[in-house]
C-alpha cells in the first residue's frame, strides 16, 4: 500500500500498528480463557511492541498534522499499552513484584499522559484506578514501590521491629538500607517527578511518620541529626506542591506550633550539649515553615487575581480557588522559632561566626512573613525555593508579580477591564501590608520579646555580616509602618525611651552644631580611650540601643534621628554612643562604626555628630585595627564631607581618600592588626575627615571592609582626575610590593567566585559604569525623554547667574573636562585589564535587578568603543548577553535589562566580522537584535545599531538570512522603515536589501503593496537620499528575477521612477536605476516593452553625447569618487543603447 511521503507515511504506519496492538490484545484475551498462559504473555508483548512502534512514528509526525486527529490516536495506543501491562502483571505467573510494579508504574504513567489531553476518558480513569488498587495490593496491601518500600523500613524502625510483618516482606537488600538511605530514595523520587510521588508520599501516612523522625528521630541508630534533617527537608519539597498542602499538610498533621517546638528544644539542647547537627535541624524547620507561608500568599494572591476581568469591568465569579481558608501559619508559631533561633548559643558572651545559620534562617523566616508587596512575596519564594542543601530540592515556583499589569498587556485591554485590575492590585497590596503590620507589631511586642532577642543577638554576634543583615531587616520591619509616631510608640521600650512624645516640639529646628568647617586633630599616638569599667549587661544594653537606632536610620531615617538624639536612653544617646566607641570591644566599636555611618546619611543626625568629630571620638574608629570598625567610620567622614562641602578644590585631599578605599580593598574582613598599617590608617583618617561627597545611601550598612572600600570609590570616581588615576595603574604611596593596582584589585574582586552575589556588586558595577564614561554624557543621557535637553537647560540656569558665577562654573568645567578621546582611552584600558571578563563573572552570579541594569549598561559604553569589541567578544560579554532571560512575562524593571543587553549585542556587532563568531553566536544574536528593534520603549540609537548589526549578519550567508526568516525578521523590518528618524529607516530598508535574494524576501517584494512603498522610497530621495540610495539598490538586487521583474514594469509607477531618477542628477542614484534598467531589457518582453515606453533610450544617447567628452565634465569639479560614479554611469547607458538598438 503506498501511503504517500511524510507525515501522512508516518500516520498511516501507526495507525497499522495500532491496529495490529488491538489484534493481539484480543488475541490474549481469548487465549485468557482458554488458559493458555504462554501465548496470552506472548500476545501482550506483541501488544506491546506493536504501540511502541505506534508512538514512535506518531512522535515522528510534523506540526502540519491536526493536532486533535493525532490525540486520538495516540490516546488509542496509550490505553491499549496500558491495558497490556496491567494484563501481563495479573496474569504472568513468572514475574515477582518488582516486574509486576515495574508494569504498573508504566500503565500508570501511560494513562495520565492519556488523561493530560483527554481528561474525560472514563476507560482510562476506570483503569487508572484499577492500577492503583493493584499497586495497593503487592506486597501485602501497601505497595512495593520504592516509596512505600522505603517508609515500610523506616516505620518498622521507628517502632525498633526490624522484624515486623510489613518490614518482613522486603527483599534482603531492602532490609540492608540503613536509615539515611532509606530517607535518600524519598528525595531522590521527589527529585525525578513532578506532585505524584509527594501525593504518594502523603497517601501512604508519609507526614507522621517523617514527623515523627524529625521531633525524635530514628531509635537506637547513630545517624539520628542526618536523618531528621533529611526528614524535614522532604516534608519541605512535598510541601512545595499545592495538592499535597491541601490533602496532607493540614493543621493537624503538619503543625507550626510543632515545628516551633522543634526548633526551640534544639535551642536549648545546643547551649547543654553544643551538637553542631541541631543547627541543621532548626533551619531545615526554618525553610519548612518558609513554605508554608509561601503557600498561603500564593493561594491568597489567587484569591485576588484567578478571577477574569470581564470588557466592562465586573469581576467573573464562577471561578473557585481550591481550599481557599487554608489555614495560614499562627503568628505566635513564627515568634516563637525566630526567637530561638535568634538566642541561638546566646548564653555566652558571644555567638560563634559559625553559628550563624540558625539566625539566618530565622530573618529569612521573618522575611517571608512580613512581606508586604508581590515582589516581596517573589523575592521569599525564591530563598524557600533554593536549596538549602543538595538534597532540599524543589520545583520553581511562578512569579507572584506577574499577576502585576504590564503597559503592553493594557494596550488590548478596555479601560473598564485597566481601572478594575488597578483597583484589585491595590485591594490586595493593602491587604498584604495590613497583615504585614498585624505581624510586625506582634513579633516586636515585649510579650512575644521577637525584637529583642534579634537585638541580643546583635550585639553578641561577631559575625560582623550578620549583624548588619539583621540591622537591614530591623529597618526593613520599621520602614512598612507609615507614621512615624506609630514606629516610636513601638520601639521607645526597646530604646529606653519613658516618652516617645520628646522631641516634638524642636523637630523642624536646625541641628545644634554646624559642620561647615569639620575638621579632626590629629591625637597623640600614645592616647588611650576610655574604657567603661561597668558591667556588661549594661554595655549590653547600649550595644542593643545602638543597634536599633542604626537600623531605624536605615529604615525609618526621621525615626532615627530622633532617636539619636531624644529617644535613646531618654536624650542621652550621643553620650551613650561615645561611650560605646571608647569601650575597647570590637563588637561594640563595630555597632557605634555602623551607627556613625548610617547618622551621616540622614540630614537631620548628621548635626549630632560634630560632637564627635571635634573631640577626635571619630578617630578612635578610624584608627581601629579592625577593618570593619576602621571602614564604617571611614564612609561616615565621607558623608559628613559632602554635606558640610568641605572638600576642598585640592585634589591632594580627594588622593588621600582614594588612598584609603585602595587600603580597605586589601583588608581582610577580620582586620589587620599589623601596626605599620595603622600608622597609616592614622595618618590618611586626619584627611579623609576633611573630604568626599557621597549620594546618602544606607546600602553601606550591609557592607564588609571590602565593600566600604569600593563604596568609598564610587563617590569619588566621578572625578575625571580619579578615573585617570585608576585605568593608569594607580597605586598608594607605600604600597607593599605584591599589592595590585586599584583597578587589577577591582577586576580580581569581580572575578572572584560568587562575587556577583556579593554585597559589593553593584558598587563595582556602578564603578566600572562611570569609569566608562564622561559627567557631560551622564547629564546629556538624564535629559532622555524630557521636554527640555541639557543645553536648554543649561541656558535657563545661566540667565539667573551673575558673570563671576558663570566663570567660576566655566574654570570648574574646564578642569572636570573629559574628552570623548579620553574616555576611549580609558575604555581601551579598561578592555585590556580584563574589565569585561570581571563584569562577565558579575552578571553569572548576579540576581540583583539593580547590579545586572548597571552591568550591561557599563557593558554597552564600552562597546561604545570600536576597538574593543573584539577583546569583549573574547571575554564573554557576547555570550552573556545573549543568555540573560526573564521569562515570558518580564516587569519594568526586567524589560529594562533585556533592553540593555540587547542594546549591547547590537553595539558589538555593528562593525564585528560575522565570521570571527560561532555559529550560536551569530544565530543567537538576531533573535535578540530584532526584539530590540521590536521594542517601542527603545531610543533610536538602539533601533539604529540593531538595524545596523542586523544588516551585517544578514549580508553574511544563507544561514543567517534563513535565521531572521524564522525569527519572523522581515515583517520587523519593514515597519522599522517607517521610524519617525530618518536614520532608522535607512537602516531597516539596508537590512531588508542584504536579505535578498532569500525566497521569502522575493516574495515579500513582489506583494503589489509592497512593491509600491520601495518604490515610494526611492522616489523621495530629496528628503532622505541614504534611504531612496538603499531602496533603489534593493530593487537592482532582486530585479534579475524575472517574476520580481514583471511585478515591477506593473507598477503605475514605474515609468515615473525611472525617468524621475535618470534625471536626478544623483550619480549614485542613476548608476542604480541604469544597472535596473538594463537587467529589465536583458528580460525581453513585456520588461524590454517598459523600459522602451519610459524613454530610456533616447535619454542615455543625450546622455551619452554630452559627458562622453571629459571637457565637458571639468565645470562641474567632481571629486574622485564623483568621477568614478560618471564613468560607471556612462559605461552602463552605453549597455542600455546597445541593448536597445
Amino acid at each position: 500500500m503506498n501511503c504517500g511521503e511524510g507525515s501522512d507515511r508516518m500516520r498511516m504506519e501507526s495507525t497499522l500498528f495500532s491496529n495490529r496492538a488491538m489484534c493481539h490484545l484480543k488475541i490474549a484475551e481469548t487465549n485468557s480463557s482458554t488458559n493458555k498462559n504462554d501465548d496470552m504473555q506472548q500476545s501482550l508483548k506483541g501488544c506491546i511492541e506493536d504501540c511502541d512502534s505506534a508512538l514512535d512514528r506518531l512522535d515522528l509526525v510534523g506540526g502540519d498534522s491536526s493536532s486533535s486527529n493525532n490525540n486520538n490516536l495516540r490516546g488509542k495506543v496509550l490505553y491499549r499499552r496500558a491495558k497490556a501491562l496491567v494484563t501481563s502483571s495479573q496474569t504472568n505467573i513468572q514475574s515477582n513484584d518488582d516486574e509486576k510494579e515495574k508494569n504498573l508504574n508504566a500503565a500508570a504513567k501511560d494513562l495520565l499522559q492519556l488523561l493530560s489531553f483527554d481528561a474525560n476518558n472514563k476507560e482510562a480513569a476506570a483503569l487508572l484506578r484499577a492500577v492503583r488498587s493493584l499497586h495497593g495490593q503487592i506486597g501485602g496491601g501497601m505497595g512495593r514501590s520504592r516509596i512505600s518500600r522505603a517508609l515500610d523500613l523506616l516505620r518498622g524502625r521507628m517502632t525498633n521491629d526490624d522484624d515486623n510483618t510489613i518490614a518482613s516482606r522486603n527483599e534482603d537488600k531492602d532490609n540492608n538500607m540503613d536509615n539515611l538511605t532509606c530517607l535518600r530514595v524519598l528525595q531522590g523520587s521527589l527529585a525525578e517527578e513532578s506532585s505524584s510521588y509527594a501525593d504518594e508520599i502523603g497517601r501512604r501516612g508519609g507526614v507522621h511518620l517523617l514527623m515523627q523522625i524529625a521531633r525524635r528521630g530514628i531509635v537506637s541508630k547513630s545517624d539520628d541529626t542526618a536523618c531528621r534533617t533529611a526528614a524535614i527537608h522532604i516534608l519541605s519539597t512535598c510541601c512545595s506542591h499545592d495538592s499535597f498542602i491541601l490533602k496532607y499538610a493540614g493543621r493537624d498533621s503538619l503543625s507550626p506550633s510543632v515545628l516551633a517546638q522543634i526548633v526551640e528544644e534544639e535551642a536549648s539542647s545546643l547551649n547543654n550539649s553544643n551538637e553542631e547537627g541541631s543547627v541543621d535541624v532548626s533551619v531545615a524547620t526554618m525553610a519548612l515553615l518558609i513554605r508554608l507561608i509561601v503557600h498561603w500568599d500564593n493561594r491568597e494572591a489567587m484569591r485576588y487575581f484567578a478571577s477574569k476581568i470581564k470588557e466592562d469591568g465586573t469581576i467573573e465569579d464562577n471561578v473557585v480557588v481550591r481550599a481557599i481558608d487554608v489555614p495560614e501559619v499562627d503568628a505566635s508559631s513564627v515568634c516563637r522559632v525566630a526567637s530561638a533561633a535568634f538566642l541561638w548559643g546566646t548564653n555566652g558572651n558571644t555567638i560563634a561566626i559559625g553559628d550563624s545559620r540558625a539566625p539566618r534562617a530565622a530573618l529569612d523566616l521573618l522575611a517571608a512573613w512580613t512581606a508586604t508587596d508581590l515582589e516581596a512575596l517573589d523575592a521569599a519564594s525564591d530563598a524557600c525555593y533554593a536549596p538549602s542543601s543538595s538534597s532540599a530540592t524543589g520545583p520553581s515556583c511562578k512569579k507572584l508579580s506577574h499577576n502585576k499589569l504590564r503597559p503592553e498587556e493594557t494596550r488590548n485591554m478596555k479601560p473598564r477591564q485597566v481601572a478594575a485590575h488597578r483597583k484589585r492590585e491595590h485591594e490586595y497590596k493593602l491587604s498584604t501590608t495590613k497583615r504585614a503590620l498585624q505581624h510586625i507589631h506582634t513579633f516586636c511586642s515585649e510579650e512575644t520579646g521577637g525584637l529583642d532577642a534579634m537585638l541580643t543577638c546583635a550585639a553578641k554576634t561577631d559575625d560582623h555580616r550578620l549583624r548588619r543583615e539583621m540591622g537591614l531587616q530591623i529597618g526593613r520591619l520599621v520602614s512598612v509602618i507609615e507614621e512615624s509616631d506609630d514606629v516610636k510608640k513601638l520601639v521607645s521600650k526597646a530604646l529606653g525611651c519613658s516618652n516617645w512624645k520628646i522631641g516634638h516640639e524642636d523637630e523642624n529646628e536646625a541641628g545644634a552644631t554646624s559642620l561647615s568647617t569639620l575638621t579632626i586633630e590629629e591625637l597623640d599616638e600614645e592616647k588611650d580611650g576610655d574604657v567603661s569599667d561597668g558591667n556588661e549587661d549594661e554595655l549590653l544594653v547600649k550595644m542593643k540601643r545602638g543597634q536599633l537606632t542604626a537600623s531605624l536610620l536605615i529604615g525609618k531615617s526621621d525615626v532615627g534621628a530622633w532617636a539619636l538624639k531624644h529617644g535613646w536612653s531618654d536624650g542621652n544617646g550621643v553620650d551613650e554612643l561615645k561611650q560605646l566607641i571608647s569601650s575597647n570591644d570590637s563588637r561594640a566599636m563595630s555597632i557605634a562604626s555602623e551607627l556613625v555611618s548610617a547618622a551621616s546619611s540622614v540630614e537631620k543626625s548628621r548635626p549630632l555628630l560634630a560632637k564627635l568629630v571635634q573631640e577626635g571620638t571619630l578617630e578612635d574608629l578610624l584608627v581601629h585595627p579592625n577593618a570593619d570598625v576602621r571602614s564604617g567610620a571611614a564612609s561616615c567622614a565621607a558623608k559628613i564631607g559632602l554635606a558640610s562641602k568641605a572638600l576642598s578644590e585640592d585634589d591632594s585631599e580627594v588622593m588621600a581618600l582614594l588612598d584609603i578605599a585602595i587600603e580597605l580593598l586589601f583588608e581582610e574582613d577580620e582586620g589587620n592588626n599589623d601596626s605599620d598599617g595603622k600608622s597609616k590608617s592614622k595618618q590618611k583618617a586626619i584627611e579623609l575627615s576633611r573630604s568626599l561627597p557621597q549620594s546618602v545611601s544606607s546600602s553601606s550598612s550591609e557592607s564588609t571592609s571590602m565593600d566600604r572600600g569600593i563604596e568609598v570609590m564610587t563617590y569619588i570616581v566621578s572625578k575625571t582626575f580619579v578615573k585617570e588615576k585608576i585605568v593608569a595603574g594607580y597605586k598608594p604611596d607605600g604600597s607593599p610590593p605584591d599589592h595590585k593596582s586599584a583597578l587589577e584589585r577591582l577586576v580580581e574582586i569581580g572575578c572572584a567566585p560568587n562575587s556577583g552575589d556579593a554585597q559589593m556588586a553593584f558598587g563595582l558595577a556602578g564603578i566600572f559604569n562611570l569609569l566608562a564614561v564622561s559627567m557631560e554624557t551622564l547629564r546629556k543621557e538624564a535629559f532622555i525623554g524630557k521636554e527640555i535637553t541639557k543645553d536648554q537647560y543649561d541656558q535657563l540656569q545661566a540667565l539667573g547667574k551673575t558673570e563671576e558665577e558663570k566663570d567660576i562654573e566655566a574654570k570648574k568645567d574646564a578642569k572636570e573636562e573629559d574628552t570623548p578621546a579620553a574616555v576611549r582611552e580609558r575604555i581601551r584600558k579598561l578592555a585590556n585589564a580584563n574589565v569585561p571578563r570581571a563584569m562577565v563573572k558579575l552578571l553569572e552570579g548576579s540576581t540583583s535587578d539593580s547590579t545586572q541594569e548597571k552591568l550591561f549598561e557599563g557593558m554597552g559604553r564600552m562597546a561604545s568603543e570600536q576597538s574593543v569589541r573584539g577583546i569583549m567578544i573574547q571575554q564573554g560579554c557576547l555570550t552573556t548577553c545573549l543568555q540573560i532571560d526573564k521569562g515570558e512575562k518580564p516587569n519594568e524593571a526586567e524589560q529594562k535589562i533585556l533592553r540593555l543587553a540587547r542594546s549591547c549585542i547590537a553595539k558589538l556587532l555593528v562593525t564585528t566580522n560575522p565570521s570571527i563568531l560561532t555559529v550560536s553566536q551569530r544565530s543567537g544574536s538576531i533573535g535578540p537584535l530584532l526584539k530590540l528593534v521590536k521594542d517601542n520603549d527603545a531610543t533610536d540609537l538602539m533601533h539604529f545599531e540593531a538595524l545596523l548589526s542586523l544588516t551585517n549578519l544578514a549580508g553574511f550567508s544563507d544561514e543567517t538570512k534563513n535565521r531572521v526568516v524564522a525569527q519572523k525578521g522581515i515583517p520587523i523590518l519593514s515597519y522599522a522603515m517607517f521610524s519617525d528618524h530618518e536614520m532608522v529607516r535607512q537602516a531597516a530598508t539596508e537590512a531588508l536589501l542584504n536579505m535578498i535574494p532569500h525566497p521569502n524576501m522575493m516574495d515579500y517584494l513582489k506583494k503589489e503593496d509592497n512593491l509600491k512603498v520601495w518604490v515610494a522610497f526611492a522616489l523621495d530621495f530629496e528628503a532622505n537620499f541614504a534611504c531612496a540610495r538603499a531602496a533603489v539598490g534593493c530593487l537592482a538586487m532582486a530585479v534579475p528575477d524575472p517574476e520580481f521583474a514583471n511585478a515591477l514594469v506593473a507598477c503605475p509607477k514605474f515609468g515615473e521612477l525611472v525617468r524621475t531618477l535618470m534625471e536626478c542628477g544623483q550619480l549614485e542614484l542613476m548608476h542604480r536605476i541604469f544597472a535596473v534598467v538594463a537587467s529589465l531589457i536583458e528580460h525581453g518582453g513585456k520588461c524590454r516593452d517598459a523600459v522602451i515606453s519610459t524613454g530610456t533610450g533616447q535619454f542615455c544617447k543625450a546622455y551619452l553625447e554630452s559627458y562622453h567628452d571629459e571637457k565637458n565634465v571639468k565645470e562641474f569639479n567632481f571629486t574622485p569618487a564623483e568621477r568614478g560614479s560618471l564613468a560607471a554611469t556612462l559605461s552602463l547607458a552605453k549597455e542600455i543603447v546597445t541593448l536597445l538598438s
